[in-house]
């Protein structure tokens, strides 16, 4: 899934692997847990999906990651994240 009309001058590309009802999900497959820039990636596409055509992503309410070698997933509920952090991630990281 891509994000038409939500790309800028600092992210102009990236696509999400999969979305359900309430969730975005990413595939990482690694010996390793979960990476803050794993985390960050996730996030972001769940920024720029709010910002995109798709209106799917009104309703996400988490972020999951799953680990098809370690067959473990990891979720992240939206409502806990501070707001102030995903401001930051739209201005610094996006560049909304």
């Amino acid at each position: 899934m891509t994000f038409p009309n939500a790309y800028t001058k600092l992210v102009s590309s990236g696509d999400a692997d999969f979305l359900t009802a309430d969730t975005l999900w990413d595939f990482k497959v690694s010996k390793y847990p979960p990476s803050n820039q794993h985390t960050l990636q996730i996030l972001v596409y769940y920024l720029m999906g709010m910002h995109s055509v798709h209106d799917e992503f009104k309703k996400i309410k988490k972020i999951g990651i799953y680990n098809p070698r370690l067959n473990v997933v990891y979720f992240y509920d939206l409502d806990k994240a501070p707001k102030l952090m995903f401001e930051e991630i739209e201005k610094e990281v996006i560049g909304y």
